[in-house]
């Protein structure tokens, strides 16, 4: 079954979907809840919510990429989560250095989920990553949305771990120029 005909029965409100979705989905859902969260209860009930929430939001959603909804949609309950574990601790977690890592693109750490929540700021990013060479918007996507480690994309590609970390370091000098041209800065 292919994203067209999963999204169909999201829409029909067939419960098949959810079942579809678990099936083709699941490793790519547990595997970037997996990436914030370390509890495997955690990430259970993170994927959990990621069907419940996909149910209810299709329709009135219609994705383009399926994939890339759930991602999102995933990396977003999983960075909730997290951050409800983790309240009343401040530290050097994996999660806090990605959102530092983009710290000087927008205007804090802690105003990065409200910007990148808002639809003309996905909209301006969508553009931008349209914008990058295949190599650079991978990278950029698996480090940050993803939230793999340097090594797994390094690997995961045939990259080393090196053209890993200028390409980010550079698509993070593009961005911020690119949000400041935008206005975003």
């Amino acid at each position: 079954m292919n994203d067209e005909q999963i999204i169909q029965l999201y829409q029909q409100r067939n419960e098949n979907a959810i079942a579809e979705t678990s099936r083709i989905y699941d490793v790519l859902c547990r595997r970037t809840a997996g990436n914030i969260l370390s509890s495997s209860q955690d990430i259970d009930e993170c994927v959990s919510d990621v069907y419940f929430k996909t149910w209810n939001s299709i329709p009135p959603d219609n994705p383009l990429s399926f994939s890339a909804y759930l991602t999102a949609i995933t990396r977003n309950i999983a960075l909730d989560k997290w951050r409800h574990n983790n309240r009343y601790k401040r530290g050097g977690g994996k999660v806090e250095q990605l959102l530092s890592e983009l710290s000087d693109c927008v205007h804090s750490s802690e105003d990065i989920d409200e910007i990148i929540d808002e639809k003309l700021l996905t909209q301006t990013l969508d553009v931008f990553l349209e914008q990058l060479s295949y190599d650079s918007r991978t990278i950029f996507v698996q480090r940050y949305i993803v939230m793999l480690s340097i090594d797994e994309i390094a690997e995961q590609y045939g990259f080393s771990q090196s053209k890993v970390k200028s390409s980010l370091m550079r698509t993070r000098r593009k961005l911020r120029k690119y949000l400041k041209q935008e206005g975003w800065l």
